[in-house]
């Protein structure tokens, strides 16, 4: 049976100190090989993404479950052809995860991060592979999402959108590195295989 796994080891010897292992059948994906996206540890906690939505808070010291969800049940996700890729993303009381379900308006879900309840959810786009980021912008932390139709700057505690530029794909969501953004902090550089590149001048002085 096909299981999906998450590792902690001792980073001196290498050798695992927990495994946290589930279940998960690949169905309609490219390349149906393991998880793509990266673990996130922030506070002792860990959450994870699998490529078919399960998504996990785990105790970073013992890998026991705090809470998870199987995201497929919650949401009718449009997969992207590899799947689920991007890594949660903490920012404050919220993990940020681009679930890609367009039908019901949640391309990305703001989830209460010790509990896994929905707090928000923003956009009716498939998702792309891009993990969010957070910048400063205005004296303002932003969230940066990028879906597989627009780039977004958010308030990540409450999904509200302080802007939005359309980033339609020429022949579909490919966009797979993440948005590169300056020293200055002014601007941000996307780049996408087939649509080519893009820059993109923040505001200073306002959201």
């Amino acid at each position: 049976a096909e299981v999906e796994r998450i590792v902690c080891v001792d980073r001196a010897t290498g050798k695992p100190d927990w495994v946290h292992s589930y279940p998960c059948a690949y169905r309609d994906v490219g390349y149906a090989y393991g998880p793509r996206g990266s673990v996130t540890v922030e506070d002792g906690k860990a959450w994870s993404l699998g490529m078919m939505g399960n998504l996990f808070c785990l105790d970073a010291t013992s890998g026991e479950v705090i809470w998870s969800r199987e995201l497929g049940k919650d949401y009718r996700i449009d997969l992207p052809i590899w799947g689920l890729t991007a890594s949660p993303l903490v920012e404050g009381e919220v993990v940020v995860v681009q679930v890609s379900a367009p039908e019901d308006g949640a391309c990305f879900v703001g989830f209460q991060r010790d509990t896994g309840e929905e707090i928000w959810r923003a956009f009716s786009d498939k998702g792309s592979y891009v993990s969010s980021i957070m910048i400063e912008q205005a004296g303002k932390r932003v969230l940066v999402a990028w879906s597989g139709q627009r780039i977004a700057g958010m308030d990540a505690a409450t999904g509200k959108v302080h802007w939005e530029i359309p980033t339609p794909p020429n022949k579909m969501p490919i966009n797979v590195p993440g948005p590169a953004i300056d020293e200055t902090g002014t601007r941000l550089f996307l780049s996408v295989f087939y649509d080519g590149s893009r820059l993109i001048e923040l505001s200073t002085d306002s959201l």
